[in-house]
């Protein structure tokens, strides 16, 4: 029999661990804006379930600490799609579009996986760029990266 869920974790011992000036800085190389990265790193660390903002700083920092480790600098993302907001109704305003995020959804990440304008290309993009923002844009970051970390990975 599995183990059940641990639901120990107190608040404190998860704030401990994050440290958000560390994943502003992994961000730098692809954000140049400082409140831009000011922004998604409070989206990615400090809002939402206190699991998603631990689950994000883990992930974010190994491999933020592997792209630093390989040389990353921001320059491989290429074009990208904007990733919506999706704001609630009572917050957008009349007849606007949703907001974006201050960063972009690689085209040629999604590229790697699907055909731009076929139908799974467009349920990639909506998989990584929909939700809340704790996965949205953790969502988006990670893809940002592990493309940069793949197109150096073929350079070799």
């Amino acid at each position: 029999m599995p183990p059940g869920p641990h639901h120990h974790r107190s608040q404190s011992a998860v704030t401990r661990f994050i440290r958000p000036e560390e994943i502003d800085a992994l961000l730098e190389p692809w954000v140049a804006d400082p409140a831009d990265r000011r922004f998604l790193t409070r989206c990615l660390v400090e809002e939402g379930p206190l699991h998603h903002r631990g689950a994000n700083f883990v992930l974010l920092k190994l491999l933020g600490d592997l792209a630093k480790a390989l040389g990353a600098d921001g320059r491989g993302s290429g074009p990208g799609l904007p990733v919506p907001m999706r704001l609630p109704p009572h917050l957008r305003h009349e007849g606007g579009e949703d907001a974006t995020y201050p960063i972009r959804l690689p085209e040629a990440a999604v590229e790697r996986l699907a055909p731009r304008e076929s139908r799974d290309f467009d349920a990639i993009v909506d998989c990584l760029a929909d939700g809340p923002p704790q996965h949205a844009v953790a969502n988006v970051v990670m893809a940002t990266i592990l493309h940069e970390l793949l197109d150096r990975a073929a350079r070799r």
